[in-house]
């Protein structure tokens, strides 16, 4: 028993016990000093910016609005911006649900009734966003072509977790956009950081330089065009916005036509279920259902209600849709015409620094 009690108790002067025996020393292995995350700009093809794009609209919901109801002190104004869009995107759709929750099983009439508004609301819902992003997609590919800016380019913006540790809710990292706003443009992220000369470094903006018609070879192409980039960004958001304005309304006035009424839901549905999700056909054969049901009950039925809403079946409303299709094609019209003759540096001075010589 005691020789149990002293076999657990703790050993002192070990060293001395094993004399004449090397001592050992345990030394801690040093570290990898930690790779400081910084701002980059990201790929840019369409692939990844549909990648992008998913993973922000699904942060307002994750990310965005839970850090913001915790009350996150590091909460950040692209998170409030962003969470301001929440009700933009589930307002549209709870509006339209709202209308099948009125519809009555023991009235035939006034439920069907209350389906045709129903299905007309979600179609115009959904037109109206198709509207917004045709009006903005049109801008930003004239701004792509014409000027080589793509207004939608993401980038990372790392966000420090130190200070505003905020549990669960915390976050490393958003995806913002280079050109932004003419204010928070983030021109660093424009230079090619791992160029080997200046000529490297500036090469994007030596490209857009180009695009811009500058035709002297300057050596600091970013400070020529910040000027012409900053107005270029002006113009195209309140471009891309009145161009909303002018395309809503046809989406609207679309989605109310007949020719979403005829009777091929239940074929639509058929077709669906039998002829796209049917396990036992093959690819091929999915493939070209898929193209009849694009066809035969998507585009036939669009653009035979552009056709109607721009007759229309009164005076009034025949009025109503070629004014309205009319101000949104001049709209298109002469918003690129300003886009490409504004936005030039053929009106402005480039100074080249190397001789002082003004092109």
């Amino acid at each position: 028993m005691v020789n149990l009690v002293q076999s657990l108790e703790p050993r002192q002067n070990t060293a001395a016990s094993f004399r004449g025996m090397p001592e050992v020393s345990f030394k801690k292995k040093k570290q990898k000093p930690a790779v400081k995350e910084e701002d980059k700009i990201l790929p840019n093809d369409v692939f990844s910016k549909m990648k992008y794009n998913i993973k922000k609209t699904k942060d307002i919901a994750l990310t965005h609005f839970p850090r913001g109801l915790y009350g996150a002190p590091d909460y950040t104004f692209f998170e409030y911006l962003q969470t301001a869009k929440f009700p933009y995107y589930v307002g549209g759709p709870i509006l339209a649900a709202l209308f099948y929750a009125g519809v009555k099983y023991d009235n035939q009439l006034a439920g069907n009734a209350a389906k045709k508004v129903a299905k007309h609301m979600a179609l115009g819902v959904g037109l109206y966003y198709l509207s917004a992003a045709l009006a903005k997609g049109l801008i930003n590919t004239t701004v792509q072509l014409a000027r080589g800016m793509d207004l939608n380019h993401p980038y990372q913006r790392v966000i420090s977790k130190t200070p505003g540790y905020t549990g669960i809710f915390k976050k490393g990292f958003e995806i913002q956009k280079v050109f932004g706003s003419n204010e928070f443009t983030r021109w660093d992220v424009l230079y090619k950081k791992d160029g080997k000369n200046l000529s490297e470094i500036n090469e994007r903006y030596t490209d857009m330089a180009k695009k811009f018609k500058i035709k002297a070879e300057t050596e600091d192409p970013d400070g020529s065009l910040k000027h012409l980039i900053k107005k270029t960004i002006i113009m195209a958001k309140a471009w891309q916005y009145a161009l909303t304005a002018l395309f809503v309304p046809i989406g609207i006035g679309i989605a109310n036509q007949k020719a979403w009424d005829e009777e091929n839901v239940q074929e639509f549905k058929g077709l669906l279920k039998n002829g796209i999700f049917n396990k036992k056909l093959s690819t091929k054969t999915k493939l070209e259902n898929i193209k009849t049901a694009l066809k035969d009950y998507i585009f036939s039925p669009f653009i035979k209600s552009i056709q109607q809403f721009w007759s229309g079946n009164s005076k009034a409303s025949s009025i109503i849709g070629k004014t309205s299709i009319s101000l949104a094609a001049l709209g298109t019209l002469t918003a690129i015409g300003l886009l490409l003759t504004k936005t030039t540096a053929k009106n402005y001075k480039i100074e080249n620094k190397s001789d002082g010589v003004k092109s």
